[in-house]
């Protein structure tokens, strides 16, 4: 009996070596109709069905795959990869409920499953559910060490949760076993930057824009002239590019004023966004602003340089953060265009950020209602800077809230300036008018996300190299921002008074 089965099981051991040898090359569609053609004579193999079904999600092909996957289901009820691939099916199309629940079907199957932990890890993450993620992916390190993907995965969830020694030492380890991991030597760098390690950090945050970094954030343009990595700039002209949102331009712009007198920059240009070029031309030792404009030819220069690789030059100075405050000033005509009232106490309030920021939910507070007590301070005038979302909120607040809204009506950040440069104080969560106000040395009051904060507020300082009028009110992970708000509200007061 055995010998007559021996040819059967000889064929089978050698479809299943093509196909995965297919399928490790890429070739997906090959491997499926390779799968296809023998499922005509041995429908009910699980083994192929659920390769046809992982075939036809690479090809992107999601009902296909899931009609495979609920095939094997119905043949297999507890089909362990089955199971696993409907659950990356709905996390795919954002049916996350229906992932969660087809993700622990596969773990009560088989518990030793590290492929699906690792699914249901990312699946928690992405759900703000951090804990738990970190329990799946130490899960999956310790039945597999070597995998790469879990690892980075923890050491993600550790940097947003602030456990930072931990996130460094799996990092490293990444980075050991995988030197040219870009997506890690990123994350180690902004982490190294939050603590204060300047130099490497800088160093290792120029791979957010390396092409085999698949988490990459930041595109970098080509052109014909060199990037500047650091020559002598004396006789030579460079052009510094605009990344990433308004508040990293309107923070890291200082270091292209410093390009001149620091580096011996013989010209220097700078293309920054639409909203920022009137004020960019404020700057100290530029020569020319140019909007951005994607696609349009722009001039040649000696060297160009991505804005946020600059302050990894100035890391040695005396004065790494160093600025001239203000490094803006309001324009006294666009002063003349927006009058304040006299005779109070006047506070600028930004309370969200722009909802298409990836971590916007943790630094955009809920609403107006948050900074409720605040309104119970009496004397002060409260002017609305929210552009964006919250500007309904402004011109129509909760009841027992009066503010002056006139965010909604500026039209670029010279009124913006102008505005702030007449307040007495500003508070604003994380945003582009917190960096204006710091930039223009108002007294700003930022809020501060105990959660995913970003990198470039050190952790544990309520103040910040980068704005010396700037002071931090962090939100804490229990009472969220109950209690930084209280602290303003006493703040308030005693300014009032």
């Amino acid at each position: 009996m055995k010998g007559k089965r021996a040819p059967q099981d000889k064929s089978q051991a050698a479809l299943r070596q093509a196909v995965t040898g297919l399928m490790e090359s890429g070739k997906y569609q090959e491997a499926l109709k390779k799968i296809q053609s023998r499922l005509l004579f041995g429908p009910k193999d699980i083994w192929l069905i659920v390769e046809a079904a992982r075939c036809c999600r690479r090809l992107d092909r999601k009902d296909d795959a899931a009609r495979y996957y609920t095939q094997a289901l119905s043949i297999a009820p507890n089909d362990a990869g089955a199971l696993n691939g409907l659950g990356l099916i709905h996390y795919e199309r954002g049916n996350n409920e229906e992932a969660e629940k087809y993700y622990r079907r596969a773990l009560r199957a088989i518990a030793n499953y590290p492929a699906c932990r690792n699914n249901y890890g990312i699946l928690l993450h992405k759900l703000d559910r951090f804990e738990e993620a970190v329990e799946q992916y130490e899960a999956v390190l310790a039945e597999a060490p070597n995998y790469h993907d879990a690892r980075y995965g923890l050491a993600s969830v550790f940097a947003q949760i602030k456990r930072f020694d931990e996130a460094e030492a799996h990092l490293r380890y990444l980075l050991a076993h995988q030197p040219e991991d870009t997506r890690s030597s990123t994350v180690l760098g902004m982490i190294l930057i939050q603590r204060g390690r300047y130099e490497e950090g800088w160093k290792l945050y120029r791979d957010r824009y390396a092409q085999n970094n698949i988490y990459r954030f930041v595109n970098r343009p080509a052109f014909s002239f060199p990037y500047w990595q650091g020559e002598d700039l004396h006789g030579k002209t460079i052009m510094v590019h605009r990344e990433q949102g308004l508040g990293d331009e309107i923070q890291f712009s200082r270091y292209v004023s410093r390009l001149k007198q620091e580096k011996g920059a013989a010209a220097v240009c700078l293309v920054c966004s639409r909203a920022l070029v009137s004020l960019m031309r404020q700057l100290p030792g530029i020569d020319n602003v140019i909007e951005y404009a994607p696609g349009k030819p722009l001039p040649v220069f000696d060297y160009w340089i991505m804005l946020l690789d600059l302050p990894f030059y100035f890391t040695d100075s005396p004065t790494p953060f160093a600025m001239t405050p203000p490094c803006f000033s309001a324009d006294p005509q666009a002063v003349a265009r927006w009058p304040l009232p006299p005779g109070k106490l006047r506070v600028g309030l930004v309370w969200k950020g722009s909802v298409g920021h990836n971590k916007d939910r943790f630094r955009s507070l809920p609403g107006l209602e948050t900074l409720r007590p605040l309104f119970s301070v009496p004397g002060i005038q409260w002017v609305s800077l929210q552009k964006g979302a919250g500007e309904e909120e402004a011109l129509n607040p909760p009841s027992g809230i009066a503010l002056l809204a006139l965010g909604h009506l500026v039209q670029d950040y010279i009124d913006t300036a102008a505005i702030i440069a007449q307040l007495d104080l500003v508070i604003s969560v994380d945003t582009s008018v917190a960096h204006l106000a710091g930039a223009l040395n108002k007294p700003c009051w930022t809020l501060v996300s105990a959660i995913c904060t970003d990198w470039r507020w050190l952790e544990g300082q309520d103040t910040t190299p980068w704005y010396p009028s700037m002071r931090l009110l962090r939100c804490d992970p229990k009472e969220g921002w109950t209690l930084p708000v209280l602290r303003m509200r006493d703040a308030l007061m005693s300014m009032v008074e």
